[in-house]
């Protein structure tokens, strides 16, 4: 009891957690999952590529035009600071501001100062070194930097009014990282995506696998079964892919094989079980043989004086004929029992092949001091489903095997009774 619980318990762990449709599945879903998060994430890397390009062409754009606008608005005959120059500046600034993506627009001049600016600066928002360059008539230039409301870009342009380089324009445009900023808003849709094409993608290999794999391994898991319930005969009908179908093949001729193999252990065993009986029955056959020998020795060495009436010798033919059929029986019984047949399952009737069985072996000489007894003995017998030669065969090694246990000597009782379970 211990050892099989031990046993299946290692039987228990050994089994794979999993079968083979559910861990190809999750692999595939698993493969998709990696490859469509992967080409959405390389496609929004290249993506950003093109924004950020178009970012930086927006700003250079409206930092040239609107440097443009306000050097034709610029009475360079006045300060640029001065209420005549401020006023339509400040038209311009306020039109352009109303762009949303813009984070601001400044006016500098000459020195570096801030003449005008929508909204106002803060006091720490200082101007980088490229504005020398531009002051020199250079641009747009363009610069990033960090701010305490993420990354900003920066476009420079100078205001050049009739060839006079009279200041410079900034243009302030928000600048995030393009894909951490998409994936923030779309990263959920992107998720759901990459799900509903790995669910997809699955339910598909589910089907596949079902029909090329899943099924006709089950037939051979079922075939499989029935063979080790002792049905040989049990064949599957190659289909599926050509693995799948080469493996049916393979189990076809494996089942062929061990029919054969049962065959031939059948065939030897009954040759064995021959081979003990014929010892008996050449003992058999001398004792009829010598009676015969003596019979005709009687007829031969007939004296003239006093020969045999005519019922005598009838007498004496009869007790030949008789003898001679007696040895006629015994090896009739044994050819019929050693004789190959085809060997087909049908109703039997075990108590008729019981005693054939038993008229076969009477003639041994260890079965003299054996007394069969049968139960029931009148009641007829229930059928079974077997074939007839092999069930006889059963019956001649079990009643062998028991007679060699009681040293020829004793009673063998055989008793069928029906299970309605």
């Amino acid at each position: 009891m211990a050892v099989t619980g031990e046993i299946k318990l290692e039987e228990r762990a050994r089994k794979p957690p999993l079968g083979l449709r559910a861990q190809i599945l999750i692999g595939i879903a698993g493969v998709t999952l990696f490859a469509v998060a992967s080409a959405g994430i390389l496609a929004l890397w290249a993506a950003g590529d093109s924004l950020r390009e178009q970012r930086e062409a927006t700003a250079q754009t409206l930092a040239g035009a609107f440097a443009a606008s306000a050097s034709a608005v610029i009475d360079r005959q006045v300060p640029l600071d001065s209420l005549r120059n401020r006023l339509p500046l400040e038209a311009l600034m306020r039109k352009l501001a109303e762009r949303s993506e813009l984070l601001g627009v400044s006016i500098l001049s000459r020195a570096r100062v801030v003449v005008l600016s929508e909204p106002a600066r803060e006091t720490d928002d200082v101007d980088v070194s490229v504005v020398a360059a531009v002051l020199e008539g250079v641009g747009p230039v363009l610069h990033y930097r960090t701010g305490p409301g993420g990354t900003e870009l920066l476009a420079y342009a100078p205001l050049d009014v009739q060839g006079a380089i009279l200041g410079a324009v900034r243009i302030a445009i928000a600048a995030p990282a393009p894909v951490p900023g998409f994936m923030a808003r779309q990263g959920p849709l992107l998720a759901m995506l990459a799900l509903g094409d790995a669910l997809l993608i699955a339910l598909l290999g589910y089907l596949v696998l079902t029909r090329l794999v899943v099924r006709p391994l089950q037939d051979v898991e079922r075939a499989t079964a029935r063979v080790s319930a002792g049905d040989l005969d049990q064949r599957i009908t190659p289909a599926g892919p050509r693995e799948v179908a080469a493996l049916a093949a393979a189990f076809n001729q494996m089942t062929a094989s061990l029919a054969l193999q049962r065959e031939q252990l059948i065939r030897t065993e009954k040759l064995a079980s021959v081979g003990q009986l014929a010892a008996g029955v050449a003992h058999e056959i001398g004792n009829p043989l010598a009676a015969i020998l003596g019979y005709v020795d009687l007829l031969r060495t007939e004296d003239p004086r006093a020969p045999l009436s005519d019922d005598e010798r009838r007498d004496v033919l009869g007790r030949v004929r008789s003898e001679t059929q007696r040895i006629h029986r015994i090896i009739r019984d044994l050819l019929e029992y050693s004789r190959p047949g085809r060997e087909e399952v049908a109703a039997v009737d075990p108590h008729a092949a019981l005693d054939s069985a038993v008229k076969l072996l009477e003639p041994q000489a260890r079965f003299r001091g054996v007394e069969m007894r049968t139960i029931p003995a009148d009641a007829p017998w229930p059928q079974v489903e077997a074939p007839r030669g092999r069930l006889e065969q059963v019956f001649v090694n079990l009643l062998l095997n028991a007679a060699d246990a009681m040293g020829g000597s004793g009673r063998i009782t055989v008793s069928a009774t029906t299970n309605d379970a």
